[in-house]
């Protein structure tokens, strides 16, 4: 029943030349915005650490960030050094996980990258 409505809308419709085009995804430009949007320097200053309690000149510091989607989960690791040096680190993680749990391992395997 559905194709011959199908094939009748086709046929009564073919006289306005109309062609179908599938939309243009919007999940790719949505991300290429946000990259874009939160990119930043990593050899300029963070906020995080504008008035330090102590003397940070020899702390090292990490940062993570894990996700997750309906197929895979992954994180990113940044661990700078003393001196400055930038450390970037990415995983893909073969086992299903929740954001948190993609976000604690990220911190795990940061530790362990330290």
């Amino acid at each position: 029943e559905t194709s011959g409505q199908l094939l009748k809308w086709a046929v009564e419709l073919s006289q306005f030349d109309i062609n179908f085009q599938p939309r243009t995804a919007i999940k790719g430009q949505a991300l290429a915005d946000f990259i874009v949007e939160f990119t930043y320097d990593v050899d300029l200053p963070t906020r995080v650490l504008e008035k330090p309690a102590s003397d940070t000149s020899k702390l090292w510091r990490l940062y993570v960030d894990g996700s997750s989607n309906e197929n895979r989960a992954g994180a990113g690791i940044v661990l700078i050094s003393p001196k400055g040096h930038n450390i970037h680190y990415a995983l893909r993680f073969k086992f299903p996980a929740l954001n948190n749990e993609a976000e604690y391992e990220a911190l795990i395997a940061g530790l362990k990258l330290a």
